[in-house]
Parts: structure tokens; C-alpha cells; sequence
């Protein structure tokens, strides 16, 4: 049986088949590689394709957070593969501000957080997300080395953005490179960090300026 975590009462409890109360079905974040078998995840929410529908979902370095109401509509296939990620116990989960902002129908910009611009911008605009479905990917902050990697090609491959023609430091523009070809390169922890905020927010500074 799913368990829910309920914010308010910082208790599990049994999923709610009615759906008349709120709460958080939570996984390990290797759920993702799940979800991503059914779903088209980009950052802070999935897309439906067979619905024609977007939903908001969580993710951090540990955790998956899906809404209730969303995860009792999702693909039965798909609920019981992830089943055995279910998160049950002892989880201190809080939810991230931009999550919480798309739970209460908000959209908050936020100059410094390039990324979820990056996937406003995708969810907000018609033509970057009829684009995004028919490439049939998704777009996952990346926590280690290979997701980067994966990370670099799926949002370099929807967006485009130029590392080129600006007048970038070599390096910054052959790691770029590298990672959108998949040249191998090690990374620390840091290095990871860095260059997905710089993909980011060359993506998003291409999108900003050029869909209307």
C-alpha cells in the first residue's frame, strides 16, 4: 500500500482513494529513472502526453515528491513499478519554493534561478512545449556526472542555445561542448553544479528573448 506524507501532521499515512485530503507521495529520487519510462519530466513537472495534460512534481538530491491527487491519476503501470521506491518513514521533506508556487497556481520568476525560469518558460509557452513533446525526453537537474551529461544534450537539443559565438572563456566553451557530445570529462561535485546552472541559463536567456 502507498503511504502518504502529510505536511501538516508530519505523519505517513494510507493514500487516499477518494482524494479528499492532500498530502505527498514521496520516493527515492532513483524513482526517477521510473518515471521517466511514462512521463516527460522537465525539472518541476511532467507532461501527460497520453492526457494531454502537465502535472508538478519535486525533485531534489533525495527525494520525489508527487501530489496526491496527480499520483492517484497516474499510469497504473507506472504506480506499481515505483511502488517499491515508496518513501514510508523518517523523512524530514520540505518542498521547495518553486514547487510550492506551481502547487498554489503561482509562477515566480527568480533572476538567479535560471533553471526554473528555464522550465517556466517551457511550461508557459506553446511552441517550447509542443517542442518538448515531440522530443519525447526529459530535463533533470543533475546531481551526478552522467546526469549532467544527459542533462547538457536533452536541454541543448530542445533549446540550441549558442556557447560559441559569445565571447566565453575557451574552456567554459569546450567543456560545453563536451558534455553536448559527450566527450568524456571528469567532474566534481562543484564542477556538476556549475555547468548545469550555465546551461541553464544559456538556455534560458535564448528562450526569454526569442518565443513569443
Amino acid at each position: 500500500m502507498i503511504k502518504v506524507y502529510d505536511i501538516q501532521s508530519n505523519n505517513f499515512r494510507d493514500i487516499n482513494s477518494k482524494m479528499t485530503d492532500g498530502g505527498f507521495v514521496l520516493f527515492k529520487r532513483v524513482a526517477v529513472s521510473v518515471l521517466k519510462q511514462y512521463y516527460n519530466i522537465c525539472g518541476y513537472f511532467y507532461l501527460d502526453k497520453i492526457r494531454t495534460s502537465i502535472h508538478i512534481i519535486d525533485i531534489n538530491d533525495e527525494i520525489v515528491a508527487i501530489p496526491e491527487v496527480f499520483f492517484s491519476n497516474m499510469i497504473d503501470a507506472c504506480k506499481k513499478e515505483i511502488e517499491k521506491y515508496n518513501v514510508i518513514d523518517n523523512v524530514n521533506y520540505r518542498p521547495s519554493f518553486v514547487f510550492l508556487c506551481l502547487y498554489m497556481g503561482e509562477k515566480h520568476i527568480d533572476e538567479f534561478d535560471c533553471f526554473a525560469n528555464l522550465c517556466f518558460e517551457i511550461m508557459y509557452n506553446p511552441i517550447l512545449i509542443n517542442s518538448f513533446a515531440k522530443a519525447n525526453d526529459s530535463i533533470v537537474y543533475p546531481i551526478s556526472q552522467q546526469e549532467l551529461y544527459a542533462f547538457a544534450q536533452s536541454v541543448y537539443n530542445l533549446i540550441r542555445f549558442d556557447y560559441i559565438t559569445p565571447d566565453y572563456d575557451t574552456s567554459f566553451k569546450y567543456t560545453i561542448d563536451s558534455l553536448i557530445n559527450g566527450y568524456h570529462i571528469n567532474f566534481s561535485k562543484n564542477d556538476i553544479e556549475k555547468y548545469a546552472y550555465n546551461i541553464s541559463r544559456l538556455a534560458y536567456e535564448k528562450v526569454a528573448g526569442n518565443y513569443v
